[in-house]
């Protein structure tokens, strides 16, 4: 039975600035983020609990298998997952919620929720190689990202907005407005975005 609730599903390349934005259109809209697990290491500009839950792969693989997770996936050795009860807990206390999903894990959560929003957030490939320097990744991390930058581009056209971000503040105004439109809230002007 599908999740009662509107879900806002950010997708888009690594440096592409997506969790920036929902996370400022969080804050703004007053929509909380749901925060995924991860076996993968956590980097060093990274705070556990905020932009994952950062577990093992012997916790992560037992929540799988006692089927906490509403989609799971696995992405160059590391595994993946958003919580059922966590999203569950979000929609119960403020009716939305935001998630940051790979393509395959925004199809799962498209079949899970009773409305869901699909945002794609891109810039071209040299400037998500040149933001993800800036905010100090390691080479062999930015590789990694960028072996997916194709694959992950090809989702665009399958989401309901798409948006390029190379100005934080007028991509977050333009996206705000669109979001509020599918939420049903009236914009207001004096609003930060």
């Amino acid at each position: 039975m599908p999740l009662e609730g509107r879900a806002l599903l950010f997708v888009g390349p690594d440096g592409s600035g997506r969790f920036t934005l929902a996370n400022a259109i969080g804050v703004t809209l007053h929509i909380p983020m749901v925060t995924s697990y991860t076996t993968r290491p956590k980097l060093p500009r990274e705070t556990d609990g905020k932009e994952y839950n950062f577990v093992t792969e012997d916790t992560f693989k037992e929540m799988q298998g006692a089927g906490e997770f509403i989609e799971a996936v696995q992405m160059d050795g590391f595994y993946y997952g958003i919580r059922k009860q966590d999203c569950q807990d979000l929609l119960e206390k403020a009716g939305s919620l935001i998630a940051i999903l790979s393509p395959e894990g925004c199809e799962i959560f498209k079949r899970e929720f009773t409305k869901t929003l699909t945002i794609f957030v891109y810039a071209d490939r040299d400037t998500v190689i040149q933001r993800q320097i800036e905010r100090g990744d390691d080479p062999e991390t930015i590789k990694r990202h960028l072996s997916h930058y194709e694959e992950i581009m090809a989702y665009k056209d399958k989401c309901d907005i798409s948006i390029p971000n190379y100005d934080l503040a007028s991509t977050a105004q333009e996206l705000t407005k669109r979001i509020e439109e599918f939420l049903g809230i009236e914009h207001h002007p004096d609003s930060k975005y």
